[in-house]
């Protein structure tokens, strides 16, 4: 395996009671978790932090042994990574980790904005005391990273973040189609601009949180609207430095 294809085996390897159950939520239920959904979220954070680099070749064996489950779930896996434009399968080869395109990533942000502002907004009308409290709680924690300047960390807690705004909205379909940029954002983030100040980024998240706390869904809207000027901002100065 290249230096690039490599992830520790401490971070990468799965025991078989994961495989079975990611422990509690944060609302305090227990998560079954398919194999398959344990290879791709081991995939994808590898490939999102960079850990597999653009233009990394792996072959399936590599694979396997990368995230410790068998064949067929890091091959379901896999689809989903190409669908969302993560990886290119290459037939009877493996895989290539995609290369970062800027226009690209642009592109995904205007979608994603215009998914967001809908994702905050029904999440302020539906979400549950308990997922408003996890939601805070969440955003909270995601300063306090930043105050650390613990960027895994943050970036961890922003992709969990993510996940329980969006299982508040009850919002699948939209849900579904902003999953994938969301990944392919913070992947440019990490390439582009991992020296930024969290800090910024950090209170617009606790706005947001607040918002949705408050069941304000033009608020909440609003304040996801900051959050992507914000990180447009970011993209924009880093790829300018580029």
């Amino acid at each position: 395996m290249t230096e690039d294809a490599r992830v520790s085996g401490e971070d990468a390897r799965v025991s078989g009671e994961d495989a079975r159950v990611s422990g509690e939520d944060a609302i305090g239920g227990r998560v079954v978790v398919s194999l398959s959904d344990l290879a791709y979220r081991r995939l994808e954070e590898a490939i999102v932090t960079l850990s597999l680099r653009p233009g990394a070749v792996l072959t399936e064996a590599q694979m396997i042994e990368l995230v410790g489950v068998g064949r067929t779930p890091v091959r379901e896996a896999l689809i989903r990574l190409a669908q969302q434009g993560l990886v290119e399968i290459l037939p009877r080869k493996g895989v290539v980790v995609t290369a970062i395109d800027a226009i690209d990533v642009m592109a995904a942000l205007d979608a994603r904005e215009v998914l967001e502002r809908l994702i905050a907004a029904e999440a302020a009308r539906r979400a549950g005391p308990a997922e408003r409290s996890a939601i805070l709680a969440k955003a909270r924690a995601m300063r306090e990273a930043a105050q650390a300047n613990d960027v895994n960390a943050y970036m961890r807690l922003d992709k969990e973040l993510d996940a329980l705004v969006a299982a508040a909205a009850r919002s699948p379909y939209a849900s579904r189609a902003v999953e994938p940029l969301q990944a392919l954002i913070r992947r440019a983030w990490y390439f582009f601009d991992r020296q930024i100040d969290l800090g910024p980024a950090a209170s617009h998240h606790v706005t947001l949180a607040q918002a949705l706390v408050a069941g304000e869904p033009a608020a909440a809207a609003e304040a996801s609207d900051a959050l992507m000027r914000h990180l447009r901002s970011g993209l924009l100065a880093a790829l300018q430095r580029e």
